[in-house]
């Protein structure tokens, strides 16, 4: 037996090392490319989120604003004192008659304005719808529209002397039980907000308080009758939507 060494050559690094090796360089060369990968997917803009973010933002913008007009003591634009909500609705509770004590104590009584919308001869409503459709008020109107009825503007319009108000009553019980979005001008201003529709009103309440704001405020428009809002309702029994003042050719 030979004791010289064979003449082939033998690898440097074994089979096996070798596949380990290459198992660890691809490996690696997943992960770089996963990292990669990752990297640009989170740096990459997501327009879902950015205007979600952008809708939350203008939203929490808006009810600030809101939220400042019914809380923060100030002066509208006419002049006329701007009553917070938490304030007006502790002067209700102190003195039930406090409405018609500003409007007495206000500026003179403007005429009253001629309503567009005649049912009939003009009729005096009767002291009991009054005064249902004043708690009404104070517990679903004061806060946007004021004591005064002055509103708070450039956000909540006037329902003083405003034709709409004491026209039709079939707008005005829409507004209420689906609620009026879009522009509208009252009193030469536009508004381009939004009523949500009122809740917790039954049909009675809601023909006590648009009788109230009808011969309110300077207004002078016919009561208002329970018959009339169930009619409105059963006629838009089906809709769900808000309306919005161009479909109703408001301007």
């Amino acid at each position: 037996m030979s004791d010289q060494p064979s003449s082939g050559r033998r690898p440097l690094i074994p089979s096996q090392i070798a596949s380990w090796l290459g198992a660890i360089s691809l490996a690696a060369a997943a992960l770089i490319a996963t990292g990669y990968a990752y990297t640009l997917v989170r740096r990459a803009p997501d327009a879902l989120t950015d205007r979600r973010k952008a809708q939350q933002n203008l939203r929490a913008e808006t009810n600030k604003k809101e939220l400042a007009l019914l809380t923060e003591p100030s002066r509208n634009a006419d002049g006329t004192y701007r009553i917070p909500l938490k304030d007006a609705q502790a002067l209700i509770v102190k003195d039930p008659q406090v409405i018609a004590k500003i409007q007495a104590g206000g500026a003179p009584a403007a005429p009253a304005v001629a309503a567009a919308y005649v049912a009939g001869p003009f009729v005096v409503a009767d002291a009991e719808q009054m005064k249902r459709g004043a708690a009404v008020y104070a517990r679903t109107c004061i806060a946007c529209h004021q004591p005064t009825g002055k509103g708070l503007p450039p956000v909540f319009p006037s329902i003083s002397e405003t034709p709409i108000v004491v026209g039709n009553p079939e707008l005005p019980i829409k507004f209420i039980t689906n609620g009026l979005m879009g522009p509208i001008t009252v009193g030469g201003m536009t508004f381009n907000s939004m009523m949500p529709p009122v809740a917790g009103v039954s049909d009675q309440d809601i023909a006590d308080v648009l009788t109230y704001v009808r011969q309110s405020f300077g207004n002078k428009g016919n009561p208002v009758t329970v018959d009339q809002v169930k009619a409105v309702r059963a006629a838009n029994a089906a809709r769900t939507a808000m309306w919005n003042t161009a479909e109703l050719g408001l301007k």
